[in-house]
C-alpha cells in the first residue's frame, strides 16, 4: 500500500499532557534541541492512537517510546534526543515500506531518522508511522492513554554547558 494512501486512512489524535518529568529532563540539552524534542513530541502524540507513552531519562538520551503495553519490549516508536537532534525510531523498522530509504541503520531490527526540524515529520514520516502502528503488539487493543517515566540507574551523558 502506498504511504501516503495509509497515512490518510487513519484519523487517531491521541490527547496525553506534556509530563513535567520530560521537560526536567531535557533541561541540560541546548534551548533548539529541548524545543524541537518537545514539539515533535506534541505532533507525534498527535499522530497515535491511543497508547502508553514512556518518558525515559536513559544514559545516552532522553526520550519518549509508545506502545499498548507497558514492556518496553513492546515499543513501536521513540523518540529520542540527542544534543543538537532528535531521531525517530521505529522498533520494527526493517518491515516498514520505505520506498524513498529515509530510515537508516544497520541493525537486525530498528531502524530511525533523524529529524532537525519540526517539519521533518513529513507525510511520508507519517505514513512510516501509521505502519508501525498496524503492525505493534496490541495494535486495535483499547488502552487508557498514559504517562509511565523510567530513570536509568548510573552516570548520564548529557550535553555540555556552552561557556
Amino acid at each position: 500500500m502506498h504511504l501516503l494512501k495509509l497515512a490518510s486512512a487513519y484519523t487517531w489524535v491521541m490527547n496525553l499532557p506534556e509530563p513535567p518529568e520530560y521537560v526536567t529532563f531535557l533541561a541540560p540539552y541546548p534551548e533548539g534541541t529541548q524545543a524541537l524534542a518537545r514539539s515533535l513530541r506534541e505532533r507525534l502524540v498527535a499522530m497515535l492512537p491511543d497508547c502508553i507513552e514512556t518518558v525515559w531519562d536513559a544514559t545516552n538520551a532522553v526520550g519518549v517510546a509508545y506502545g499498548f503495553t507497558e514492556r518496553n519490549a513492546d515499543h513501536f516508536i521513540h523518540l529520542p534526543a540527542y544534543t543538537n537532534y532528535v531521531n525517530i525510531g521505529f522498533s520494527h523498522g526493517t518491515a516498514l515500506d520505505d520506498p524513498e530509504g529515509r530510515l537508516k541503520g544497520t541493525g537486525a531490527r530498528i531502524r530511525h531518522i533523524r529529524l532537525n526540524q519540526v517539519d521533518d515529520l513529513d507525510d511520508y514520516v507519517s505514513g512510516l508511522v501509521q505502519q508501525a502502528v498496524a503492525m505493534a503488539k496490541g495494535a486495535g487493543t483499547p488502552v487508557e492513554p498514559r504517562t509511565i517515566i523510567r530513570v536509568m540507574e548510573g552516570p548520564k551523558r548529557r550535553p555540555k554547558p556552552e561557556a
